[in-house]
């Protein structure tokens, strides 16, 4: 796959098999990691130590775009991310990243050769397989922070249903930041339905994105989803297919 600049010029890839780019070329790759993630999570989420759930890994930009923002913290994070695509970690090594990675190149260089990286502040699992089923075997630490960043709801509706974001509140805190780029009304009721308080998120840099919790989040502009479910002509969350 030969990369595309995206307006922010930083670097993404477009998927033949799912027909789609792995970031908005709009908004931009390093853009969307920064403006639509994690700047919004690690602000609303004060934990000291965090641990983090990355949906998809894909290119890493958004655990790579945690990690840069935390160097000069003492901050401590540990993330785990499934991807389907093993050849794609592989291929990381010789991405071009945007140069304010520099300072990390060797945890890009660890991860697309070994698959993980540890330190004393960061650490950092990629699990080669589907995320349902990664979620579906979860028994470790509940998630702080959730990353919801998989290919559209129209390719990759499994990732997106109302029976997957079940999965994702088994693994979760009762405190969880969960972000996504996604501001579909279908989505935000497939979150809805399991709980989570929706609110949207807007910063100058990007377009609207969505932010949800299982608790009031202050601040931040909640949205009535039974009044979107009444209102919208998309007012059904999305479903497994049987």
């Amino acid at each position: 796959m030969k990369p595309i600049e995206s307006s922010d010029g930083s670097f993404t890839l477009y998927s033949e098999e799912f027909d789609e780019f792995y970031h908005s070329t709009k908004d931009g790759a390093l853009s969307e990691a920064l403006y639509k993630h994690v700047i919004p999570a690690l602000s609303i989420h004060k934990k000291r130590s965090l641990n983090i759930l990355d949906i998809n890994f894909g290119l890493g930009f958004n655990s790579f775009t945690t990690i840069y923002s935390l160097l000069n913290s003492d901050r401590k994070i540990t993330i785990h991310s499934p991807e389907i695509d093993g050849k794609l970690i592989k291929s990381l090594k010789d991405f071009p990243y945007p140069k304010i990675f520099e300072p990390i190149k060797e945890i890009i260089l660890a991860i697309s050769e070994n698959g993980f990286y540890k330190s004393e502040q960061f650490s950092i699992y990629v699990y080669i397989g589907d995320a349902r089923e990664f979620l579906t075997d979860w028994k470790g630490e509940k998630f702080d922070i959730v990353y919801q960043d998989a290919f559209s709801p129209a390719v990759t509706p499994n990732l997106w249903s109302v029976e997957y974001f079940k999965l994702i509140r088994d693994v979760v805190s009762c405190g969880v930041i969960l972000t996504t780029y996604s501001s579909s009304t279908p989505v935000r009721l497939s979150l809805h339905e399991n709980g989570f308080e929706i609110y949207t998120y807007k910063h100058e840099k990007v377009r609207e994105g969505t932010i949800a919790s299982l608790q009031n989040i202050e601040g931040l502009t909640q949205v009535d989803m039974e009044r979107k479910r009444i209102l919208s002509s998309k007012g059904e969350a999305i479903r497994d297919e049987v």
